[in-house]
């Protein structure tokens, strides 16, 4: 086995140059690397000072053909590809006074990007089919044991992690090139996962200039290297957070997500964190794109919300999401559609004297926060004021108005399997829902009616969700049987305070009512609106019961199972 190769020439060659000036100092001042670069990457360099060894400088041959042809010489394929274990490379590398190249940074040429746009021509899309770039990536791969090959994914989260990875590996003497190191076969795995997909996306755009209807799907589930995590379901677990393969590639981020929100100043993340985190942005960003014009809090716990809440004024919708079961909140995720800012923070940090004692809550935390943004000093009150401050982790999700990409998968993992589904996107389709008793809603049950219609869709099935007055009053999930899932939903919300509210309440179901007694059992409560799929043989029994008591139901023809 080789020994740990100190790297001497690195060859940076991006497109996106995202980072790459700060990253290529550190390489030269702290770690005297000579820098090799090509064209545009060159010239950034230059102008910020950054001595660099033109490529054309090493191969005696400038640029050729409108920069088609840049790095294919064999003075850099034998310098990367040369086995520094053969003696008979390394000689043939000193005959042609060539000298090894220890790292390679390359991303490609934004070919999904400029097919994405409207108008684009056919020579315009062929320009942006990278040939230099996949070459020095499938050489520097498949050398892995002596070069270090990163790929920066673009975009100012994933660059930034991509060559602080690098930095830190050369640092602790990670980077060292050997078949044995994991950090090194997992950069080599990705820079062979980049060329594919890159390939496979001009595969699938040239079919489509066929005119003939087909179709090809490559299908990428993970990047390669992800971040490790404190630990998975449970302490004995070993866990990592990996990024959609699909989306780090093409550097086309969603509008809002979790995993790039994570910040440098967080405590460790968990895979129940972050399991939680993004049940909580789907129901937040749900709720807000049904309301845009309210704000919107939600607590998450164990994926479901315990409380949910859409109001005028932020702190009121805080204040009635935590009130909806303040014992759940605690420990819990909290997620808020707007920016938080000074007094926002303050409010949420004195949560606990302020209504927490009063409620009977046996104290206050979270464990993490989602917003779209944080104001800098409310960052500062959150880390200060109380000790769980600086504990919980700060989400920054971006605007949660814009909607989910309708073409994103979802995946569950099977014994030896994958089951792979579109995403539920279908939400307040009203126009499919039907009044099938004898009383329509009010104009306030059917405001209910959709918040609980949205809060059960993101809840485990079987799922019932009673809400009143734009609050969550009491959520069943995840029984195997739906009367019990009403049973928990109405003592939640007695038990938490709700009784009176629940006079006039409105419940949602996520399935049809397979008999009335479920029905019976909210309407016995008090609740004076359903809504539900509707498609029982015997929904004219659910619906009899409501006529006898002048509830109003409405069947929306959609289910929402969520296992």
């Amino acid at each position: 086995m080789s020994e740990p190769l100190k790297i001497r020439r690195a060859l940076i060659s991006v497109y996106d140059k995202t980072g790459v000036v700060e990253f290529a100092r550190t390489l030269h001042d702290e770690f005297a690397i000579e820098i090799i670069s090509t064209g545009g990457t060159a010239e950034v360099l230059t102008k910020a000072g950054i001595p660099v060894t033109l490529v054309e400088d090493i191969t005696g041959c400038s640029e050729m053909l409108d920069g088609r042809v840049k790095t294919l010489h064999p003075k850099i394929h034998a310098a990367i590809l040369a086995d520094r274990d053969n003696p008979a490379h390394m000689r043939q590398l000193a005959e042609q006074g060539i000298e090894p190249i220890d790292m390679v940074v390359v991303n490609l040429y934004p070919f999904e990007q400029t097919i994405a746009k409207p108008g684009c021509t056919f020579d315009e899309a062929i320009e942006m089919i990278d040939i230099g770039g996949p070459c020095l990536l499938r050489a520097a791969a498949k050398n892995s044991r002596h070069v270090l090959v990163l790929v920066p994914s673009g975009g100012p989260w994933s660059s930034k992690m991509d060559y602080r990875w690098c930095l830190d590996a050369i640092r602790k003497a990670d980077a060292r090139p050997d078949a044995r190191t994991r950090a090194a076969v997992d950069r080599a795995h990705t820079a062979f996962w980049t060329t594919e997909y890159y390939d496979g996306q001009i595969a699938k755009w040239l079919l489509a200039q066929r005119g003939t209807g087909e179709s090809v799907e490559v299908l990428h589930l993970l990047r390669a290297v992800g971040v490790d995590l404190v630990y998975g379901e449970n302490p004995h677990q070993q866990a990592e957070l990996r990024f959609s393969w699909e989306t780090a590639s093409r550097q086309i981020y969603p509008p809002h997500e979790v995993c790039r929100a994570i910040r440098d100043d967080n405590p460790p993340l968990s895979f129940n964190n972050l399991a939680d985190a993004s049940a909580a942005l789907e129901l937040c960003a749900e709720l807000t794109r049904a309301r845009t014009d309210l704000k919107t809090c939600c607590f998450i716990k164990h994926a479901n919300a315990c409380g949910a809440a859409v109001e005028a004024e932020p702190l009121e919708a805080y204040r009635k999401a935590y009130l909806g079961d303040p014992n759940a909140a605690l420990g819990g995720i909290l997620t808020a559609n707007f920016n938080v800012d000074v007094a926002f923070a303050g409010s949420v940090m004195e949560t606990y004297a302020r209504w927490g004692k009063v409620a009977g809550a046996g104290g206050f935390f979270v464990e993490v926060w989602l917003a779209p943004s944080f104001d800098k000093d409310a960052v500062e009150v959150i880390r200060t004021k109380k000790d769980w401050g600086r504990r919980v982790r700060l989400l920054d999700v971006g605007d949660m108005s814009i909607p989910p990409d309708p073409n994103e998968m979802d995946f569950k993992r099977i014994a030896d399997g994958v089951l792979m589904q579109t995403r539920d996107l279908v939400g307040l389709n009203e126009e499919q829902w039907k009044v099938v008793t004898q009383r329509a809603p009010t104009a306030a049950e059917l405001d209910d009616l959709r918040l609980a219609w949205l809060i059960c869709k993101h809840t485990k099935s079987n799922a019932i969700t009673i809400c009143k007055d734009g609050m969550l009053l009491g959520n069943g999930a995840g029984q195997m049987s739906r009367v019990m899932s009403c049973r928990i939903a109405t003592w939640l919300a007695q038990e938490n305070g709700h009784a009176d509210q629940l006079k006039g309440a409105a419940a949602a179901s996520d399935a049809f009512f397979p008999f009335r007694d479920g029905p019976d059992i909210l309407l016995d409560a008090g609740v004076t609106a359903l809504i539900q799929p509707g498609g029982s043989k015997r929904d004219a029994d659910t619906i009899a019961a409501c006529d006898e008591r002048g509830v109003a139901m409405i069947f929306t023809g959609t289910r929402h199972f969520k296992h």
